[in-house]
């Protein structure tokens, strides 16, 4: 009696299953997010059946589907965009701009490179000798020396010079006298490297003919002095 309508209502369950995996040509148009204007050369890719498509000069787009698929649209400079196909129609997608960083190249400048940009700055002020003009400019040029003896930007020039040589005297002990050198000559414990810097870090007059095997002697013969007197 019942064995009928199951069997019918069965057939029906199958046809509409049917139906649903039946291919669909869909139609689509694309947008760019906030404006009216249409964008080409989209891909459109079908996540499933990996069917492959783009929209063309104004925008438009047809694509094979079956119900329940996802449609993948990218382009270069623009935001992915995804569509789960529920039912048949005509889409409209919006595609929205993707934040590209541009490459910056940050070059740090070296402390000479820094220098350099001063001493030309006191030059365009007409300060040529960082404020120690020598005995022939007297003789020349009397009132650029004059200008360099006595003048603002002179003094300032002659400070800065007298910086410039310490800065790079102790930069040149730093070169022959540093935490890597000492380590690599000698077995001293990071607690103790700080208090051997402090008591033996050379003169800058002491490293200007130095090559890398008198720091490593140099070195040796201060920790030799240092064991004694931490003894």
């Amino acid at each position: 009696m019942f064995k009928r309508p199951l069997l019918l209502c069965f057939c029906l369950v199958c046809f509409q299953q049917l139906l649903a995996q039946e291919p669909i040509l869909l139609k689509g148009l694309i947008f760019k997010k906030g404006t009216s204007q249409r964008l080409s050369k989209v891909t459109i890719e079908n996540k499933q059946s990996k069917i492959k498509s783009e929209s063309d000069e104004f925008g438009n787009f047809t694509i094979t589907v079956n119900l329940a698929d996802t449609l993948h649209f990218y382009r270069y400079g623009l935001q992915d965009a995804y569509m789960v196909i529920s039912k048949k129609q005509n889409l409209i997608i919006y595609m929205s701009e993707s934040l590209i960083l541009k490459e910056v190249v940050v070059k740090e400048k070296t402390k000479q490179q820094e220098q350099k940009e001063i001493l030309d700055d006191f030059r365009g002020k007409g300060v040529f000798y960082n404020g120690k003009p020598p005995l022939l400019a007297y003789i020349f040029t009397p009132l650029t020396a004059l200008n360099e003896l006595i003048g603002k930007d002179a003094n300032n020039a002659r400070r800065f010079g007298n910086y410039i040589s310490r800065e790079n005297a102790e930069s040149e002990v730093d070169r022959h006298f540093n935490d890597a050198v000492i380590k690599k000559a000698i077995p001293i414990k990071d607690e103790n490297l700080v208090e051997f810097k402090y008591l033996y870090r050379p003169k800058p007059g002491d490293v200007i003919y130095r090559n890398g095997y008198d720091d490593m002697k140099y070195v040796k013969d201060c920790f030799q002095k240092y064991k004694k007197r931490k003894n």
